[in-house]
């Protein structure tokens, strides 16, 4: 039986065009779903919104580069490629069909924790959409060859050369990975794999990947737009997905604990593409969602907001050691981490800058960089609500780490928590120099 729930305060309120999608209890936004659970396992989520005539579509596996094979990195990213890739039935390329149907946007993307496909296209193609996610879904294996293996194998080794390898600072990537996770650590190689696994591949192996991972229990598919009657959508995706068998979730790695390990203290790089020396040193991180993850998301932001930057204002302004400082976090399923890269000017004294590095990284932040951070955080949050794949994709990643696809409101109420005081102890928690790389 189909399992159906209803989300937010905006469900309080009948299903129409009128409604609204986007309701702010408070200085709370909350996005108006409808969530279906079909009885092959899939997760269907609708966010209604007729403001215009446009739908987004967008379905997320959770398999990504952590669930790979120790000898097959590059494996989720290498499917991603085939998954999207032509098939004959389709009558050309995915994303030539769904151009031709009037599609303004469509890619695909791997992470470390998933695999994610979207389209955003007239509300009338809605039914073309459906068949094509349905159709690669369950018959992928149908019209799958070594011919089309080969070919994306050659796509990614040479995506790897050209975004990874024979770029300024391509290099440093590999290293950071390396010096932060230990041996086996799922996290320790990079989404685009090596070039010997990715070579590697096998048909057989691509057709047991697709059938462990590519399972409707293991996807999430949202809709979101100018979706129509409630009854006709429900009857449309029950066409194209309600017949697939029942299967299980397969089972992923357990995260480890959160903590901080000791780990190396530091590595040199060299790199014939970079001009300008860089200074980067990383840290490891809170999940996804975690405990400390808006605290350290504010605290890399004071770093290195131009103007107002404590690391900016000392490296780029003051001193003058530095062309650009940047600061970030990253947080996933099995941990996350956190990043400051400072650009040397030609001349500069990198000791100079290590000190630097070294007092600022465990200083505090005072109120008013807090609140600076926390209203950029706002403000970019609700800006990215008005693009209807963006709000499938805040859906999507709620859904991925909480289950819950309603989650922006409890999110920006975690970032309007944060005083000085928290943000102290993540730095004591997390940027212990025993811990950077």
């Amino acid at each position: 039986m189909t399992q159906t729930s209803e989300t937010s305060a905006a469900n309080d309120r009948p299903a129409d065009d009128a409604a609204p999608t986007v309701v702010f209890d408070g200085d709370a936004p909350h996005l108006a779903t409808r969530t279906r659970t079909l009885p092959c396992g899939l997760d269907v989520v609708i966010h209604r919104d007729a403001a215009s005539p446009q739908v987004a579509v967008s379905v997320w596996y959770r398999v990504g580069s952590s669930d790979e094979r120790p000898d097959r990195t590059g494996f989720a990213h290498l499917f991603e490629h085939l998954f999207k890739s032509s098939a004959d039935r389709l009558g050309g390329h995915h994303y030539e069909v769904l151009r031709r149907a009037g599609a303004t946007d469509a890619n695909a993307s791997t992470s470390s924790d998933r695999t994610a496909y979207h389209e955003v296209l007239p509300a009338h193609q809605l039914p073309l959409a459906l068949w094509l996610e349905s159709e690669r879904m369950g018959y992928f294996a149908r019209d799958f060859d070594r011919e089309r293996l080969v070919t994306q194998q050659a796509v990614v080794r040479a995506e790897r050369r050209q975004r990874y390898e024979d770029v300024p600072y391509g290099a440093e990537r590999f290293a950071v990975a390396l010096a932060l996770y230990p041996e086996g650590h799922p996290l320790r190689h990079l989404t685009i794999g090596l070039h010997d696994d990715i070579q590697a591949a096998t048909v057989d192996d691509v057709l047991t990947f697709y059938r462990t991972w590519y399972v409707p229990p293991n996807a999430t598919l949202v809709i979101a737009g100018d979706v129509g009657d409630d009854g006709a959508l429900d009857a449309l995706v029950d066409r194209y997905f309600a017949g697939f068998p029942a299967s299980q979730r397969p089972v992923r790695s357990a995260p480890p604990v959160e903590s901080a390990p000791e780990l190396p203290a530091g590595s040199r790089v060299v790199d014939r593409f970079a001009a300008l020396g860089r200074i980067h040193r990383a840290w490891p991180g809170p999940i996804a969602l975690g405990d400390d993850e808006p605290e350290l998301d504010i605290l890399t932001q004071a770093w290195a907001a131009v103007g107002t930057g404590a690391i900016w204002r000392r490296l780029v302004y003051e001193t003058q050691l530095a062309q650009r400082v940047s600061a970030w976090t990253s947080n996933g399923r099995l941990g996350g981490e956190v990043h400051v890269a400072v650009d040397l000017r030609s001349g500069a004294d990198p000791d100079a800058v290590r000190a630097i590095l070294d007092r600022e990284c465990r200083a505090g932040i005072d109120e008013r960089a807090i609140a600076r951070a926390v209203t950029r955080r706002e403000a970019a949050a609700i800006w990215g609500l008005t693009a209807l794949a963006r709000r499938a994709s805040l859906i999507q990643r709620h859904m991925l780490y909480r289950h819950e696809p309603d989650g922006l409101a409890d999110e920006l109420a975690r970032y309007r928590a944060v005083t000085p005081a928290t943000i102290d102890r993540a730095i004591a928690r997390w940027l212990d120099p025993a811990a950077m790389v």
